[in-house]
């Protein structure tokens, strides 16, 4: 696990210095050790967190004759399998690291690389014959990577945002598109940042560009959503079982010490469970409990499960200074993000990392596996638009800020497709408020559920099958946008890597396959993952339904984050540059005063601004 930075610039050479202040922002990815290359036009750089090959995995990594250099964010899980092919076609490795495999297969199959692979991975490939730059980020986006267009024809690149700032050239002028999505869903989906002239590589895309080939981004892979009516349960749970018990073998394989994030829910539960029975020593499983944040403590589950799989389980109490820790995390965000779970999960990861380096976790299962309540949403009312929108209009202001309006709302949506998609995608503000709050500038620039607009065409093209392309529509935006991002900074902000072996490839390449109808069945949510893992589980186990990651963000901004809320609405603020500071003082007061719950809002209303303090940006319609 590391993180990579790099410089491509066709005319020149690129800076030294500037390569070493690049990488050096991302010292947190990679505590173990730095690499540097540069070629002519090329400079790559990387930090790196030692998971295997210890003694000769530092990167960058050649092949044998040193033309093509790799710098890598990320794990190959099949890279034994890999390189095993590779070596009965005559390729020569130096090293036991997985990172090799990436230089020789490029050799074998040139930009066609990434489809051989299942991992998590981000990385970059220089192949200096041809003068040419490949980049490649995974399937679903579990590792990051973000590059900005230089002038001249140049690219810069890196695993975090933040490494970009100090490249010159690039315009960090906000793009609108991007400050309205993270209004609407709390984070910014790709290819969107917040800045107009950077941009996050999709998932399952790579980047070419070269001496005779300008900047080209191609998809490589996508999940074919393709139900197989043939099999029966039983084979579905048959094929299951031993295809996520290979991801968790495959994904425990590590030369430093490793074990589990276990919170007592059905997912973290099946990976312990498969982990303990594919392991000659107990798993070292880890659950934190943060003294009054009573939604958060699922302490007496973890241990049922501990005690199931004789798990070497540490229960660990972190007292959190909010008003402390979550500036810091904050200003690591790189842009606005308010998922208020990333701040447990890195305090949870922090506190990890003193015993292990790596953990495996459940992340992905309730995507794949349609665990979320919205799945089992039944088709909206046939009401005319003209009863339909005053009626939402309605809804919208006497529950703002409860969480059972979006399903209200998306039950009487005349245009189903739009309003469909903006119901679930939208965790924070419906474009109805949230034109309210913008100045009436940024308002012309904006058209209501622009950011939207898209997704619902897709959700209204197969109403018949609404659940299953909601699903699609979360494994393509949600997934990689909040739960993956969110476990990405807040693991490596402590320097643990995070796995998961829910997004396996070959996970999901067989979870696509399966008819929805063996997800939900008789009003339970992940019906074939619980009946495949039933005689692995203990039973309350089993049968426990989703528990809500309560984190208290309604108390934290009428207590230790009030000062910061206040402050961020005070009469000089750069928010005010965009927003209009009346509904935003207005919800605040509501909130303060317990007369209604903005807690939502007002926690994205306080990332935009804190982010805009510690970072700015260049205001675009001058």
């Amino acid at each position: 696990m590391c993180g990579i930075v790099g410089l491509y610039l066709p005319h020149d050479h690129p800076d030294p210095a500037l390569l070493r202040h690049m990488n050096a922002i991302l010292t947190h990815r990679g505590p173990d050790g730095e690499g540097y290359y540069t070629d002519g036009p090329i400079g790559l750089a990387m930090r790196r967190l030692a998971i295997i090959d210890l003694v000769t995995g530092d990167q960058p990594i050649f092949n044998e004759d040193r033309s093509i250099a790799v710098v890598f964010n990320g794990e190959i899980y099949n890279y034994r399998e890999l390189r095993a092919q590779l070596q009965e076609r005559g390729h020569r490795f130096a090293t036991q690291s997985d990172t090799e495999v990436l230089a020789h297969g490029y050799e074998e199959w040139g930009d066609d690389l990434p489809v051989h692979l299942n991992g998590m991975f981000a990385f970059a490939l220089w192949d200096s014959r041809r003068k040419r730059l490949l980049l490649a980020r995974d399937h679903l986006g579990i590792k990051p990577l973000y590059y900005a267009e230089l002038p001249g024809g140049g690219l810069a690149f890196a695993s975090e945002l933040k490494a970009l700032l100090p490249v010159p050239g690039w315009s960090r002028e906000i793009d609108p598109l991007a400050l309205d999505w993270f209004l609407a869903t709390r984070y910014i989906p790709s290819p969107r940042t917040i800045y107009q002239g950077a941009r996050k590589l999709p998932p399952a895309h790579r980047l070419i560009i070269g001496a005779d080939e300008p900047l080209r981004i191609e998809r490589y892979w996508e999940i074919a959503f393709a139900p197989d009516e043939r099999g029966d349960e039983r084979e579905w749970s048959e094929r299951l079982r031993w295809i996520l018990t290979d991801a968790v073998r495959r994904q425990m394989v590590a030369d430093v010490p490793l074990g589990a994030f276990l919170s007592g829910g059905i997912d973290s539960s099946i990976i312990v469970g498969l982990m303990a029975r594919a392991s000659a020593e107990p798993v070292r499983t880890f659950t934190v409990v943060f003294p009054g944040w009573g939604g958060l403590d699922e302490s007496a589950y973890a241990r049922t499960v501990a005690e199931r799989f004789g798990t070497s389980h540490a229960e660990i109490m972190v007292e959190a200074d909010v008003a402390h820790e979550w500036p810091e995390l904050a200003r690591h965000l790189d842009e606005p993000f308010a998922d208020p779970a990333t701040l447990p999960t890195w305090l949870m990861a922090r506190q990890t990392r003193q015993h292990v380096t790596v953990v495996l976790t459940g992340e992905g299962a309730d995507e794949l596996f349609q665990g979320y309540g919205w799945y089992g949403w039944p088709r909206p009312l046939p009401l005319p638009s003209f009863v339909a929108r005053p009626l939402r209009r309605y809804i919208q202001k006497a529950l703002s800020g409860q969480r059972g309006r979006h399903r209200l709302l998306a039950l009487m949506a005349p245009d189903f497709g739009t309003l469909y998609a903006e119901s679930i995608l939208s965790s924070v503000s419906q474009a109805e408020e949230r034109l309210e709050w913008y100045r009436p500038d940024w308002r012309a620039h904006l058209t209501a559920m622009a950011p939207l607009a898209d997704l619902g065409d897709q959700v209204v093209a197969y109403p018949e099958i609404a659940s299953r392309r909601v699903q699609e529509l979360d494994l393509q935006f949600w997934l990689e946008g909040d739960p993956l991002t969110k476990a990405d900074r807040a693991t490596m902000l402590a320097s643990l890597e995070a796995r998961v072996p829910f997004l396996d490839r070959d996970v999901v390449e067989l979870v696509a396959c399966i008819p929805a109808r063996w997800h939900r069945r008789k009003g339970v949510s992940k019906w074939l993952l619980r009946q495949t893992f039933v005689d692995l589980l203990p039973p309350e186990i089993a049968r426990r339904p989703k528990h809500a990651f309560e984190v208290p963000v309604g108390a934290w901004l009428r207590g230790p984050l009030r000062s910061r809320l206040e402050s961020a609405l005070a009469d000089v603020s750069s928010l005010w540059q965009v927003l209009r500071p009346e509904p935003l003082r207005k919800m605040a007061r509501w909130h303060l005063t317990g007369r209604r719950d903005f807690s939502r809002e007002l926690w994205a209303i306080l990332h935009l601004a804190f982010w805009w303090e510690t970072y700015g940006g260049s205001y675009p319609f001058s």
